[in-house]
């Protein structure tokens, strides 16, 4: 046991040492140790920039999570590998990290839990039922970035809900402003912030590189899957296809949304009392038994014990 501390205190010391002196010179670093601040001395390179270094999350890390990525993407099967891709389609993940990272990474999960399940298990001495219950912490491991990314996907599905009648009642304004619905679009997607305004751009980039807008619009139900941006999408590509006015459609629309929204935060205010439930029993009903018959409970086992005296 004490040589399994030793061996570990020794490792991270070193590695502080490392890491610290590393850091030093990094800091330390002026334009006159590189060989672009050599040269601006004497008037060589001064208009070039100097490249930066990079990271070494950048360097290390990434590479080596690249080629496990690649590993386990030719290893999982398709089925799996395009859930992911929607999923992080859907999280607005795709772009930042791969599905063959996001495999990579619940795979290195699995493998960091049983490591540290061999670990733990060489240092002590766990009981039979301690032991079980922390291999069945192995295979849980695997699906911790699965709750983590539906997670992301609630969240980033809200935001788009909440932010949805706003940026329609903007683009409403600019359409019968007299611009067209392209340019309203773009208009909007510059003033609003968060996932509906970068599912916006997405949008104006598909219809810039050739798609069709009716294609646009479809994409954009297919990367959020969001119930009231399908029927504001449904609408507006009907509309497109009878011929009514655009302005029109998004006055109907934004209306509806408004009156959507407002009936989701009478549902919300209407399940607060019964989500309360719990926690008011299992938190604030012990303590107020506690404080009222705590007194009490105290002077009757005073008073039996004077009695059995």
């Amino acid at each position: 046991m004490s040589m399994y501390v030793i061996i570990g205190i020794i490792f991270v010391s070193v590695f502080l040492l490392v890491f610290s002196l590393g850091l030093i010179i990094v800091t330390r670093r002026g334009p006159g140790i590189t060989m672009t601040g050599r040269l601006s001395r004497y008037g060589y390179g001064t208009r070039r920039e100097e490249k930066e270094v990079s990271s070494f999350s950048d360097r290390v890390i990434m590479p080596v999570l690249r080629r496990i990525a690649s590993v386990v993407g030719k290893v999982s099967p398709k089925g799996i590998v395009k859930s992911a891709e929607h999923k992080l389609e859907l999280a607005g993940l795709l772009e930042r990290a791969g599905v063959n990272v996001y495999l990579a990474v619940k795979f290195l999960f699995a493998v960091g839990f049983l490591l540290i399940f061999i670990l733990l298990l060489i240092l002590y001495d766990f009981h039979l039922i301690v032991s079980a219950l922390l291999m069945v912490l192995i295979p849980i491991s695997y699906f911790l970035p699965d709750i983590y990314l539906r997670n992301k996907i609630n969240n980033r599905q809200e935001e788009i809900r909440r932010s949805l009648p706003n940026a329609l009642d903007m683009l409403t304004i600019v359409v019968e402003a007299g611009l067209s619905f392209d340019v309203a679009l773009s208009r909007v997607a510059s003033g609003i912030k968060g996932p509906m305004g970068e599912e916006f751009n997405k949008m104006l980039k598909e219809m810039n590189i050739g798609l069709s807008r009716r294609e646009a619009l479809r994409n954009l139900v297919r990367r959020t899957n969001v119930q009231d941006l399908d029927s504001f999408i449904t609408a507006m590509v009907q509309a497109e296809i009878l011929g009514v006015p655009i302005g029109k459609i998004l006055r109907i629309q934004a209306s509806e949304m408004r009156t959507r929204r407002s009936y989701r935060a009478e549902e919300e205010g209407i399940k607060a009392p019964v989500k309360l439930t719990f926690p008011l029993i299992f938190c604030l009903l012990p303590s107020l038994m506690i404080i009222i018959l705590g007194p009490g409970l105290i002077t009757i086992y005073e008073s039996l014990i004077k009695f059995l005296k």
